[in-house]
């Protein structure tokens, strides 16, 4: 089965590089999950991206998750991680928390539910389909951003928070598969004698305690399963097969989605697993922190911004790690929050400023942030600029109109600005 896994990945990234290399870009715009929320929740399109979430949902309330598993970019990087590890004979922890639930559905509501819907409701909302927009560009970050994303959120995530990482602590697209994914009429189920070997659990790549659920529940139940079939391929009694249940006929507890404490206890499989449940409320703490304070600095996005947060906030919490390499990293993180603090507090007050049209103190929060931040953005040297020009300084208005025309000589309020001091 895991041949026509990795052949169903291979054609996948073949289909990515494709489009991207510009084939079908003129009928099918971004395929991104974003899509449904930020086209069809805000304001009514259907386009590629919406169609493909679509029947992500309804073939996930069928088959399972089987998109995560099979064709999923981000989970397929983690998966290959983890290989890279084995090779390198290193075997990370994988950390039981649960921040696998609550974080991913923060993500989900706080940055893609709730202000897409906010503004549907006080916007104009109209349904239209139209496949070939956005530009699949729209939504994907620079190549050095992109590059470390995967990386962070790819490979690092892996070795410190075990089998995919960021699927289980940071994807929202999982979070907003888990309702289908806990109502498919396929699933992971016991059919035979189980040994109780862990070797389902040990295959595993999301880190399941599938051991422990088969024999409690006679299937899986957790909803970050993703069909792999890595447990069924292992089994060494043939205990486990992905199989049909009639919906009328399936016995659903609530209860047996809180299981957490009780997992992962076998003694044969207890050592690839750390329980972390005990720490989630200062992990979940510092990561918000962390992350709400460095997400969109240097074009960072979410992902990778609560990816560095959680990884930060784990080795500071961890006591495994040297003592000393935790009060370093601790002073480091204390240092980089107050200074992505100051950076953001000024961006803002700056611009509000510069609304206001209180150009004095525009130049004194955007003079700060622009001295103290070393990523070039031409907009805030345009306010600086534009400033300085209104309390008749006229020098430095011409000095940083020629700062901001370097970073986007195209960008028409440069222009505008340029006309505007030569006709003084």
């Amino acid at each position: 089965m895991q041949k026509y896994r990795v052949l169903s990945f291979v054609i996948i990234h073949l289909l990515i590089f494709l489009h991207i290399a510009g084939f079908g870009q003129e009928l099918i715009g971004s395929l991104d999950f974003q899509e449904l929320f930020h086209s069809f929740l805000r304001i009514g399109t259907i386009n590629a991206g919406v169609i493909m979430v679509f029947i992500a949902f309804f073939t996930t309330l069928i088959f399972g998750r089987f998109f995560c598993g099979w064709a999923c970019h981000f989970g397929a990087i983690q998966e290959l991680s983890w290989v890279i590890l084995q090779k390198l004979n290193i075997t990370p922890r994988t950390v039981n928390s649960r921040l696998v639930v609550l974080f991913p559905l923060f993500i989900l509501l706080h940055f893609y539910i709730i202000p897409n819907l906010d503004y549907a409701l006080n916007h104009n909302w109209k349904i239209s389909i139209v496949t070939n927009t956005p530009d699949i560009w729209a939504f994907l970050p620079g190549f050095t951003i992109g590059l470390l994303t995967f990386f962070v959120d790819g490979f690092l995530i892996v070795y410190f928070l075990g089998r995919k990482g960021f699927c289980r602590f940071l994807c929202p697209w999982g979070a907003f598969l888990k309702l289908p994914s806990a109502l498919a009429v396929y699933k992971i189920r016991k059919v035979g004698n189980c040994s109780q070997c862990g070797t389902c659990t040990q295959n595993c790549p999301i880190g399941i305690d599938v051991s422990f659920e088969i024999n409690n529940f006679n299937k899986v139940v957790n909803t970050n399963c993703t069909n792999c079939m890595l447990c069924t391929d292992g089994c060494p009694t043939s205990a486990i097969k992905y199989a049909f249940t009639n919906p009328l006929k399936e016995d659903y507890q609530l209860s047996d989605f809180f299981i957490g404490d009780k997992t992962y206890k076998s003694s044969v499989i207890k050592q690839f697993f750390i329980n972390f449940r005990v720490n989630d409320i200062w992990l979940g703490l510092l990561s918000f922190i962390i992350g709400f304070a460095i997400d969109g600095l240097f074009g960072m996005g979410h992902f990778l911004s609560f990816g560095i947060a959680l990884i930060i906030s784990f080795n500071l919490l961890n006591v495994h790690v040297n003592k000393q390499v935790r009060r370093i990293i601790a002073s480091i993180t204390f240092i980089l929050i107050c200074w992505a603090v100051s950076v953001k507090y000024s961006i803002k007050e700056g611009i509000n400023a510069y609304q206001k049209k209180n150009y004095h103190s525009t130049i004194k929060y955007l003079q700060y942030s622009t001295s103290v931040y070393p990523n070039n953005i031409g907009k805030y040297f345009i306010y600086l600029a534009d400033a300085y020009f209104e309390i008749g300084d006229v020098e430095n208005a011409k000095k940083y109109t020629e700062i901001a025309f370097k970073i986007n000589p195209q960008h028409q309020s440069v222009k505008q600005l340029q006309i505007k001091i030569s006709n003084k």
